[in-house]
């Protein structure tokens, strides 16, 4: 291994920042990889062969190497006396090791010993330990022979080094993870050397390591200087040579010598500061803005570079040496940047404008003024920027007026842009403000997530449930724009017809995704009472119903409403979503399936005439509603023994402290359990109590009763629902078999069968009792209403007729084609007028006809109407209609009661369902024998009734309709007060059949 083998040459395997790096002369050493290139002696000789001392010429080139930043120059031998005069000497790079994985490794130094073609790598020996210190490498006190491994093994890879310890390790590292000695660096290793060399010091030596460390990677960086801070820094410095010159003056006559005078002049340096306070603190401030701003427009500028160098790299051709984009639009562009995203921006602008002026002001002041105080220069200068009048009173010369001037001019456009500013600031605000940005601070409040056609009915009635304390507050958060909300709000309190009451309660709307925890924390729902989340009808019902599931997810997940006592009352669509909840998050939210509860509603109120009132009398806060308490009084008492116990309440059920559940109408002899609630009906939550010790007597047995045998039934369904299907299941539960249901509807009949299985979601109809009839006609035109006919699959008429006056029961529902097509709720609703005036019209004269030849003729039946819009309701007397469904408002009473109490929703799933107790209307003979006895009480008809388990809820007077019976239907008053009973009067009564 000798100068005499094959050389090659480095240049055309290195990368360029390290072709100076190595230096000298290399020769090949056969490797099973790849030829190496290693460092040798100078001249391709053996480092060991002296040569002669070198001449001034190459002396001046040794020292020039000595302060490269590209190479080190190496003594072979320590020569103390004068190291550059050494007889044998090479080239030997160190560099400093970056960018790799191991930050133990990062900014180190290393000696470069080779370098592998076809890994791409460089052997490198890291420098460390006082055996082998950078500093000692660098500066010839170690020699090749002292640094160089026994044996370098290219197949051990990034090896652990010991630190302060001899390692013979070698690292093998990529291009970009070495790079060359900075000034700094060869400063740090020159301090270094004199420490070990010189001092013998090696704690002295890592001392000044670790400074050197500090000022390179926190002080001395190149974005902490600015020109503008070299360009304060000389007018700094006279001023404090200036001032301080003026103390050290007194401090020769004072002070001849010895210790007194260094104590004269501390305290004469003490005394420039105290006396020179402001301008030290306006240098200060000077130094530090300045030198802020130059940093600023410093990484700008790189910025700018960097991108310019990226953008002209993906140019080719003709176009490649054209400059991407000026100045001005890279400006504009940082401009609108800075102002999108940081709402100071404006003001940080305003303010580096107003202090460059002031500082560049001053600065100009204090050359042609003749005080030469900075702190002076600078507050006239701001005085010009406040106050433009002040530039009247400055010094009659030329230049100090067109300074002033200047500034002043300045100062007018800054602070026109300040108010310009300012004003931009407070509009946003109160855009903000009116778009609902801002966070609502409330507690026990209830939280209405989304808004549909049921919002303003469920404000209604939270509003009455919050009467008696005076009133609340209900929190909107939904898509809609707040200003919208906010004037459908107002026009509902401000209708003539059916206006909304708010009754002391404070509605807020704010504009958001209900979706975003964010948002969810912007409307307090951790420390609300509870949580309505409203169903988006303008979706498909199972888009609709999985949007549910997420905003029940999303409450699920926000960890600071987890834990709050407030529940979560959940609207659905599709009665097969409802199990989807109890997955995500059981018992975590009360599932209100909207639709599910209209058609169970309106398929009772159709079979029962008068029973829509009784339950919207029921469900809604404006009179009676549900209410548990626990009445410790009472532990021990059975149902039957309790009837009587509530003068202003009527108890229902129990709700067990055991097992949680509602036992709605329980047997007379279930027991109250100590913590069992009572459910009762009772005006407010506050109006009841128990009475004095009422002992519930029997008042006589009721008369047998009849075993009624239920008849075949005649149903006509007019208009489409999306839940037809779930509404003929109901349906075929209640009737007897072989009863008839007739859809009269707009669908074609083919349409109809994919409807009925929801697009292939559902199995077909499994029906035991009914028969379906289908009828194509339209609810609005007389003459399909006049000739009702039964068509077939295909169309064709099946020879079955009948007339409006053969049917049993007719629901006008809100046609969902028409609202397919567009239709609002009033539109609807006259849809629901014109059936109903239409079928009533028929109906009279059929039955005047047959009349007159029958006059046993029976009155046909009322059509019951659904009704969307709670407005429809002031036209229905005109209408004469009897029989109506205000279904949404229905539904967002039943919505606001499980609202209030959770417990509520396992009430009405019972008496809205065929089993379990459901709500009837009986006839007063079912109690009472009137030949024998008329003169009751109320208590008298309850305690009658619970031999047959019935629980009494009110009645109805023969001589009175439901709307004046209203007060009486429900709760009446004066319970222990008889009255006398007739014919026709009617008993409002929860029974199991």
């Amino acid at each position: 291994m000798n100068g005499s083998a094959s050389p090659t040459h480095v240049a055309d395997n290195l990368t360029p920042r390290l072709d100076y790096s190595i230096g000298g002369d290399e020769i090949e050493l056969h490797h099973p990889h790849d030829p190496i290139l290693i460092l040798s002696g100078g001249n391709g000789s053996d480092t060991s062969t002296p040569t002669s001392p070198p001449s001034e010429e190459n002396r001046f080139s040794l020292l020039r190497r000595r302060v490269s930043f590209y190479s080190s120059p190496l003594n072979s031998t320590v020569n103390t006396s004068s190291p550059i005069a050494s007889s044998s000497r090479g080239k030997v790079p160190v560099v400093k090791i970056i960018n790799t994985s191991r930050c133990d490794i990062n900014g180190k130094f290393g000696y470069v010993h080779a370098y592998y073609r076809t890994r791409e790598r460089y052997s490198v020996t890291l420098l460390a330990g006082e055996k082998r210190h950078p500093a000692l490498v660098y500066f010839g006190v170690l020699g090749p022979e002292d640094i160089k491994d026994a044996k370098i093994a290219p197949n051990q890879e990034d090896q652990e080094p010991n630190d302060g310890q001899d390692s013979e390790q070698t690292l093998f590292l990529p291009a970009t993870a070495v790079a060359h000695l900075t000034s700094l660096d060869i400063v740090s290793l020159f301090l270094q050397y004199v420490a070990l060399h010189f001092f013998a010091s090696p704690g002295l030596a890592r001392a000044v390591e670790h400074v050197m460390v500090f000022l390179q990677n926190q002080v001395l960086r190149l974005e902490n200087f600015s020109i503008f801070f070299m360009l304060m820094l000389p007018i700094t410095a006279e001023r404090l040579c200036s001032m301080l010159l003026g103390r050290w003056k007194t401090l020769g006559v004072h002070a001849p010598s010895g210790a007194s005078r260094v104590t004269l002049a501390l305290s004469n340096l003490f005394a420039v500061f105290s006396d020179h306070q402001g301008e030290f603190f306006t240098l200060s401030l000077l130094l530090v803005g300045t030198s802020t701003i130059a940093r600023f427009l410093l990484s700008e500028y790189r910025l700018v570079k960097e991108k310019a160098e990226a953008m002209l790299s993906h140019q080719s051709g003709d176009i490649r040496n054209k400059k991407s984009f000026s100045t001005m639009e890279m400006f504009e562009y940082r401009i609108d940047y800075y102002f999108s995203t940081s709402k100071w921006a404006k003001v940080a602008l305003l303010l580096s404008f107003t202090f460059m002026l002031i500082a560049v002001g001053a600065g100009l002041l204090m050359v042609f003024m003749e005080d030469r105080s900075i702190s002076n220069a600078v507050w006239i200068a701001w005085t010009y920027v406040a106050d433009p009048g002040t530039h009247a009173d400055c010094p009659e010369t030329f230049f100090i007026r067109l300074i002033s001037f200047a500034v002043t001019l300045g100062g007018m456009l800054i602070f026109a842009l300040m108010i310009g500013i300012i004003s931009d600031y407070i509009a946003e605000k109160v855009d903000d403000l009116k778009k609902g940005k801002s966070r609502i601070i409330d507690i026990d409040h209830t939280v209405m997530l989304g808004w549909n056609d049921k919002s303003l009915s469920i404000i209604q009635q939270v509003a009455l449930a919050n009467e008696s304390e005076g009133g609340g507050t209900v929190v909107v958060l939904a898509n809609n724009d707040k200003e919208e909300l906010e004037a459908t709000l107002a026009s509902a309190v401000a209708s003539n017809e059916n206006p909304l009451r708010l009754l002391g309660t404070e509605v807020i709307f704010r504009s958001g995704n209900p979706l975003l925890e964010c948002e969810l924390r912007r409307v307090s729902t951790q420390t609300a009472r509870s949580i309505v989340s409203l169903s988006l009808e303008e979706l498909d019902p199972d888009e609709a119903d999985a949007t549910q599931v997420r905003q029940v997810m999303a409450l699920k997940a926000f960890d600071e409403f987890v834990g709050s006592k407030a529940h979560v009352v959940v609207e659905v669509q599709d009665i097969d979503n409802q199990e989807l909840f109890p997955l995500v998050a059981p018992d975590f939210a009360e599932v209100v399936v909207t639709h599910d509860i209209i058609g169970r509603l309106m398929i009772q109120c159709a079979r029962c005439p008068g029973l829509a009132s009784v339950l919207e009398a029921m469900m809604g806060f404006e009179g009676s509603e549900f209410y548990f308490e626990e009445w410790p009084e009472l532990t021990g008492k059975t149902f039957y023994d309790i009837t009587c116990r509530f003068d202003d309440a009527v108890p229902l059920g129990i709700k067990s402290s055991i097992d949680g559940k509602v036992y709605v109408n329980p047997e007379n002899d279930h027991v109250v359990e100590e913590g069992d609630k009572i459910l009762v009906l009772a005006e407010d939550n506050d109006s009841y109590e128990v009475n004095g010790d009422r002992v519930a007597r029997g008042t006589g047995r009721v008369p047998a009763v009849l075993v009624e045998t239920k008849k075949v039934e005649r149903i006509m369904f007019c208009g489409w629902r999306r839940d037809m299907a779930d509404m003929i299941i109901q349906l075929d539960e209640y009737v007897e078999k072989g009863s008839e249901l007739w859809l009269f509807n707009m669908v074609p009949v083919k349409e109809r069968a994919t409807l009925l299985k929801d697009k292939g979601n559902k199995e077909d109809l499994e029906l035991e009792n009914l028969n379906i009839c289908n009828i194509v006609g339209n609810p609005v035109i007389r003459r399909d209403l006049s000739n009702i006919k039964a068509v077939d699959v295909n169309g064709k008429a099946t020879g079955q007729t009948i007339t409006l006056d053969q049917f049993d029961s007719i629901l006008i529902l809100a046609d969902a084609v028409a609202i397919d097509n567009g239709a609002n709720m009033m539109s609807c609703d006259s849809r629901s007028l014109s059936s109903l005036l239409i079928i009533q019209d028929i109906q009279k004269k059929i039955f005047e006809e047959r009349k007159k030849k029958d006059p046993n003729t029976k009155v046909p039946c009322h059509p019951i109407s659904e009704i969307l819009d709670s407005r429809t309701k002031s036209l229905l007397a005109v209408a004469n209609c009897k029989g109506y469904i205000m279904s949404n408002q229905i539904i967002s009473s039943v919505i606001a009661q499980v609202s209030e109490e959770k417990d509520i929703n396992m009430v009405l799933r019972e008496i809205l369902t065929a089993e379990g107790s459901e709500t009837y209307i009986r006839s007063i003979s079912r109690f009472v024998d009137l030949e024998k006895e008329n003169y009751l009480s109320f208590w008298d008809i309850a305690l009658r009734a619970r031999q047959l388990r019935e629980v009494v809820v009110g009645y109805k007077p023969e001589d009175m309709d439901y709307l004046e019976a209203e007060e009486l239907i429900i709760n009446p008053p004066d319970k222990s007060t008889k009255r006398k009973w007739a014919e026709g009067d009617m008993i409002v009564t929860f029974s199991m059949d």
